[in-house]
């Protein structure tokens, strides 16, 4: 009898080092899967940070943009007032 629980006891600390060793293992595995991942993941990530820039500096350009061509505008209104101005002067009554 004694025999038996000791033969059970060596059998079920066998199992438990070959399950503790099968989890490392694995985890080994799964760690060396997740690498490429994060990696991937930290390159999207930084690509992200590039695109969020330039759109934040095409926003920007196109403020100024419109800002110019009000400006731009306003001075051919000016040059094609002054323009009619000389070609045609008024007739004084």
């Amino acid at each position: 009898m004694t025999f038996f629980l000791i033969l059970v006891f060596l059998i079920q600390i066998g199992l438990i080092f070959y399950l503790r060793n099968k989890m490392l293992s694995e985890r080994n595995e799964f760690q060396s899967k997740l690498k490429p991942l994060e990696e991937f993941i930290i390159e999207l990530n930084s690509e992200h940070q590039k695109q969020s820039i330039q759109l934040q500096l095409s926003d920007d350009l196109k403020i100024k943009m419109k800002e110019v061509n009000v400006a731009l505008s306003k001075n051919v209104f000016e040059l094609n007032y002054q323009l009619l101005e000389d070609l045609y002067p008024k007739k004084e009554i």
